[in-house]
């Protein structure tokens, strides 16, 4: 007999895609999720495998009120948010194992070979764990493993910094009234893509940018700093001291030192593609 895996959150986009992902692997799949005749703690009791695929910012809150239906030690209880400290910790509240995932590719994509899937075991046997990574490195994903609290660390330079940035680039767009129509056809390579990236995100909803950002628990330090930065920027830019500004820099440049190189030379080549 089959194995069931019940998706809590199974209508949405990465739920829905998640669901296919566990029935090519050969997994009869269940779902629940707004408006279905299937309720979540029907679908724990009926799950081998449990998965979240909810939204951020409700993720912790639906796990708390749902996780001590977990009762199985058989069970294994999974959740595909973009964030894990709190959300493995919860996890690990069920008498099953307990494996975080993090996708790190849209829910639109449907070949899988060499993206990245990063797992954060909790409360988990080691063998369990491995034959759940092996059933994903077979349809050709690349996982990799961190702690919830390494997963949250790295998330703020993958997705909270990029999205501030852009979020204060569009800010600032609007402030000074720019038609980015207007200027995009005359602009440099690098500037269509920028602006580009910021069109991405600001066609979305705003609820995933804004969730990624507000619920990362290291984003109120981050905050903090960027506020000290911009002021001794302002300071610096209105007296124009182009030698500290410059100092500032090449401590940056030296700091990331061939990394910056090795950057260079992949976007010359995309650049040179376009």
């Amino acid at each position: 007999m089959k194995k069931v895996v019940g998706v809590i959150g199974g209508k949405g986009k990465v739920g829905s895609q998640f669901s296919g992902i566990f029935k090519k692997m050969g997994f009869n799949v269940i779902v629940s999720d707004l408006g279905t005749k299937l309720s979540n703690k029907e679908l724990i009791k009926k799950s081998d495998i449990v998965v979240f695929s909810v939204p951020i910012e409700k993720s912790v809150g639906i796990m708390k009120k749902e996780i001590s239906n977990c009762i199985r030690k058989d069970q294994i209880v999974m959740d595909v948010t973009s964030l894990k400290k709190d959300q493995v910790e919860i996890m690990n509240k069920a008498n099953g194992n307990v494996v975080g995932m993090h996708p790190l590719f849209g829910p639109t994509l449907k070949n899988f070979k060499n993206l990245n899937i990063v797992f954060c075991p909790g409360r988990c046997d080691k063998k369990v764990f491995l034959e759940m990574k092996k059933l994903f490195e077979k349809l050709g994903f690349n996982i990799v493993v961190m702690t919830p609290q390494e997963h949250d660390k790295a998330m703020l330079l993958i997705q909270v910094i990029p999205h501030l940035k852009i979020i204060f680039a569009g800010e600032m767009i609007k402030f000074f009234g720019i038609n980015p129509d207007k200027f995009y056809d005359i602009g440099t390579p690098i500037y269509k893509v920028e602006m580009s990236f910021i069109g991405r995100v600001f066609a979305r909803a705003p609820g995933l940018s804004t969730a990624i950002i507000a619920n990362n628990p290291y984003s109120k330090n981050l905050i903090k700093f960027l506020a000290k930065v911009v002021v001794d920027y302002e300071k610096l830019i209105l007296k124009n001291d182009i030698k500290k500004l410059s100092k500032r820099f090449s401590d940056v440049s030296e700091f990331l030192g061939d990394f910056s190189k090795k950057a260079f030379e992949e976007s010359e080549k995309i650049i040179n593609k376009m």
